[in-house]
């Protein structure tokens, strides 16, 4: 019987110690680079562009509607889905500052991508007062880049993308409500006379 000496044992399970935390390192390093690689594409419209108009049709209903951004009225847009616990969250918030009167003054449309059936499955989605939409053309959608849902979007009643964002807390929704409601950018620049800004004064 052949004796292996200690020291070679040793040596030999300290070697495949370290092969194995190598192995765990190689794919540790491996799952970063791959979920770098796979990001999802930035999440809404840039915030200062102009929101797109969206046609939707409400829930049983064959009309379709428009959403024009611009129209004078400003505008909360959620894209939810009933199948997204995150996107049930937002619709509670949002239906509880509705009742509140937290968005007296602005429209609030949900905007949905799964099937009509599907808001039978969500107890927020049933029970909401808020105004439901499934988009009518997916081409109007293109620029509010709808790559994961919830995703909220503040326009002023210029039309004027304020916030976006993928919020569901009630502190979020009253800040993205005032930001509705806010003057347009132009109007909130304080002009500064020429001469005041010299530190001249007139007599």
């Amino acid at each position: 019987m052949i004796r292996i000496p200690l020291y070679l044992a040793v040596a030999q399970w300290a070697l495949l110690a370290a092969l194995g935390v190598l192995v765990v390192v190689m794919f540790r390093q491996l799952g970063r680079l791959l979920a770098g690689a796979s990001q999802p594409a930035e999440l809404g419209p840039a915030v200062g562009s102009l929101a797109a108009p969206v046609a939707y049709s409400r829930p049983g209903e064959d009309a379709v509607r428009r959403l024009t951004p611009g129209d004078g009225q400003p505008a909360l847009v959620a894209f939810v889905d009933p199948t997204c616990p995150s996107c049930e969250e937002l619709v509670g918030v949002l239906d509880a500052a509705g009742r509140a009167g937290e968005l007296t003054g602005l429209r609030t449309l949900l905007l949905i991508s799964d099937p009509v059936s599907y808001l039978q499955i969500s107890a927020p989605f049933r029970s909401t007062g808020l105004e439901i939409g499934r988009p009518a053309q997916a081409g109007g959608l293109r620029s509010y880049r709808v790559t994961a849902t919830p995703l909220l979007v503040a326009i002023d009643a210029a039309g004027l993308v304020r916030a976006a964002g993928p919020v569901r807390q009630a502190a979020q929704v009253r800040a993205y409500a005032q930001a509705c409601l806010l003057p347009e950018p132009e109007t909130t620049l304080a002009v500064v006379p020429a001469a005041a800004a010299r530190g001249e004064t007139s007599t």
